[in-house]
């Protein structure tokens, strides 16, 4: 890969990294900018996972600092997604991926209106102690599975379950939805790296802009919480919804 490539990736990187560990999402900035500098789809996908497992590494060390993440909560979940993702990156060779992609559409379009039509969703915490953990392992479980089947949209699943479902501030169910997906990150990729290539010149510069955009991302969030998240997690679903559909019909 020629040197100007390689500076576009960089710079990319450091804003996905930053947007993945805010609200999710940062593959759809990734995944085409490594395929428009001319790598295969199965590198591409095997350097993503890779980039985006070191940017929630970096992103989940930092909000552990903060004190705002139910520590407990957050290792359950970890764990949980890292052997669901594993179930679900197994089994995707035998599952329509059609059946799953369609739910995952349906489901955010649901999270996208919902948040849209109550603009107070996760300005105030509400926290329902007694529901942390089953929400938790609930999703640890389902979106673990997702995450190593499929994968968009799984940090802001993640972010609108625990405000929804535990009660959480937008800033709180951000801060613990990236350590699970730190979890789910590291299933998958174990599995997609015995059966695909990375290309680890281009990876590991790759990954290092995507820790810069990690470690910065829990300083914003901690910092401006609700005020900037809400608006990111509407956009960010958007475009969702929007590559999910056309990769759908197409």
């Amino acid at each position: 890969m020629d040197a100007g490539s390689l500076v576009f990736l960089i710079l990319v990187g450091i804003f996905a990294g930053f947007i993945d560990s805010a609200v999710g999402g940062g593959g759809l900035i990734r995944l085409p900018a490594m395929l428009g500098v001319g790598m295969s789809p199965h590198i591409a996908i095997g350097t993503n996972k890779f980039a985006s497992t070191a940017a929630a590494a970096v992103a989940s060390r930092e909000y552990l600092r903060s004190d705002i993440v139910p520590r407990k909560a957050a290792l359950v979940g970890w764990i949980m997604m890292l052997i669901f993702s594993i179930f679900g990156a197994i089994i995707v060779l035998s599952i329509s991926s059609e059946i799953v992609l369609l739910i995952a559409i349906t489901f955010l379009s649901m999270l996208f209106i919902y948040v849209m039509i109550n603009p107070r969703f996760g300005a105030k915490e509400e926290i329902r102690e007694e529901r942390v953990m089953p929400v938790t392992i609930g999703m640890g479980a389902g979106l673990g599975f997702y995450e190593g089947f499929l994968g968009p949209g799984t940090g802001s699943m993640l972010l609108a379950g625990y405000v929804k479902g535990a009660g959480f501030g937008m800033d709180r169910a951000a801060a613990t939805g990236r350590i699970l997906n730190f979890g789910g990150n590291v299933g998958s990729f174990a599995i997609f790296a015995l059966a695909a290539s990375v290309d680890y010149e281009v990876a590991l510069p790759f990954a290092i802009a995507n820790m810069i955009g990690g470690y910065l991302a829990p300083r914003y969030v901690l910092k401006y919480g609700y005020t900037m998240l809400r608006p990111m997690f509407l956009i960010v679903s958007a475009v969702l919804i929007i590559t999910q559909i056309i990769s759908f019909i197409y």
